[in-house]
């Protein structure tokens, strides 16, 4: 097989993998009530459960975007009622992000996804199989993230 046919045979399947990733997302929000929800919007919610209740300038450095982009994006998250903001009894400058029950079902659900999709994507691997295909994931990331900081 020629390096031009590999390398679109794997842009195929990349494509199909994240197609599919994307509609096993919306099938899960759409049967959680989520729906709303953009794909950024989840993701934002697993952060703030993981880091804890981030302020607003975290959040905007851990997804790569810049701090407008992310207060945009909290007011709407907040009048959706996955979020809402405490100020910082230390600087009552800053304010710190906290979830919602509804935040926290979301997050939850996001977690949930990465969890089944892990769980198809190595269905049926050997344990070898499982160690060699969590190095080259491993490698493809590096990849991703070294292209497009903010992204970890």
């Amino acid at each position: 097989m020629s390096n031009d046919s590999l390398n679109e045979d794997l842009e195929k399947l990349i494509s199909r993998l994240i197609h599919a990733s994307e509609v096993l997302e919306e099938q899960l929000k759409m049967r959680s009530d989520l729906e709303s929800l953009t794909p950024r919007q989840s993701r934002c919610t697993e952060l703030i459960a993981e880091l804890g209740n981030p302020t607003p300038s975290e959040l905007a450095e851990q997804l790569g975007v810049t701090k407008p982009s992310i207060s945009v994006m909290l007011e709407k998250m907040e009048v959706s009622n996955y979020l809402h903001k405490v100020r910082s009894d230390i600087d009552r400058r800053a304010a710190h992000v906290h979830l919602t029950e509804r935040g926290e079902m979301a997050a939850n659900l996001h977690r949930h996804l990465h969890r089944n999709i892990s769980a198809i994507l190595v269905n049926g691997l050997t344990e070898l199989e499982k160690r060699d295909f969590s190095k080259l994931l491993n490698k493809a990331v590096a990849s991703l993230e070294k292209a497009a900081p903010g992204t970890k």
